[in-house]
């Protein structure tokens, strides 16, 4: 059993440190954050067709489930336009990843709600804990100062982003135990991809946050830009198979192993795993301050103090 647990902790940090990517790939991609997310869903989705055994697993799932996981696939659409239109209106990764440090927050107090369970203060304050991590992360990081962008709107559709993301994260949790993690992953993301073709079929849109008038069906770039006009094809694609297929089955099946908390917990090491992959890929070294270093000393400090305590518990 606790190799098992060992396990599920070990794919919940590789699929963390997966998503890490997903912030940069949302800079480096030219396309509008409707575009990058409706490319995103529909080739994720058809990716899971080609594993094997993936349609004998999903004739198996009742057409019950299969619409909830649907309606779930709705709320990850949400999320996904949030975030990363909280990255193109404040242009600034750092400022929407600050913003996750509230999906513990919203775990610790989401989770009791919806399962009628105790509230457990440490897990509240664990969540806070971690947030003033990422907070300081977020106030202190240099790309701000130089950035142009709407910060209130974009801190606003980050904030709301990360419930979404507490959300439909704290409903996956009951769910993995019963449906294979590839079926679910498959039918959130069709039925996400849905969803998002009735926004575009209706042209529905607001003004500085959802405007699917810019969509591209193909998402071309700046031909003087790196790698040319099909980088953002190319990106879309890496943010399509890696970022979203196998880091999708590995946080899920993490799950089934781990609670909503734990798993959100984990997740806020992405900002900081999505700052070190920045300088590394794009020499941003100047944002790795000491402040930078206490916000992660902060960040991992809760992670452990967590994982302890819940290691410790169950002996």
């Amino acid at each position: 059993m606790q190799n098992e647990i060992k396990k599920a902790y070990v794919q919940l940090h590789l699929a963390v440190f997966i998503f890490g990517f997903t912030a940069i790939l949302g800079k480096l991609i030219e396309a509008d954050h409707f575009t990058l997310v409706w490319h995103r869903m529909w080739l994720a989705a058809l990716g899971f067709l080609f594993v094997p055994g993936f349609i004998s697993s999903l004739k198996k799932v009742s057409f019950k489930q299969l619409a909830i996981l649907a309606g779930i696939g709705m709320l990850v659409a949400l999320h996904w336009l949030s975030f990363y239109g909280s990255i193109k209106i404040g242009d600034s990764a750092s400022l929407t990843l600050g913003c996750f440090g509230l999906t513990s927050a919203f775990t610790s107090v989401l989770e009791p709600l919806i399962y009628r369970k105790r509230f457990v203060v440490l897990d509240v304050l664990l969540g806070l804990m971690a947030l003033a991590g990422i907070a300081i992360i977020a106030w202190f990081a240099p790309e701000q100062n130089d950035v142009n962008g709407n910060y209130t709107l974009a801190i606003i559709v980050g904030v709301v982003s990360t419930f979404l993301a507490a959300l439909f994260s704290t409903i996956n949790s009951t769910l993995t135990n019963t449906i294979d993690t590839k079926v679910m992953s498959f039918t959130e993301l069709g039925g996400g991809f849905l969803f998002l073709c009735l926004i575009l079929f209706s042209d529905f849109g607001i003004d500085g946050v959802l405007d699917s008038k810019t969509f591209q069906y193909l998402p071309l770039s700046n031909p003087e830009k790196f790698m040319g006009q099909y980088s953002d094809i190319v990106w879309i694609l890496i943010l399509a198979i890696v970022c979203t297929n196998i880091a999708f089955v590995l946080n899920l099946n993490a799950m089934k192993k781990l609670s909503a908390f734990t798993a959100n917990l984990a997740i806020n090491l992405e900002p900081v795993y999505g700052i070190i992959l920045a300088a590394l890929f794009f020499n941003e070294h100047e944002f790795l301050n000491w402040q930078f270093y206490t916000g992660a000393s902060i960040i991992l400090l809760s992670v452990i103090i967590h994982s302890y305590l819940k290691y410790r518990g169950k002996h």
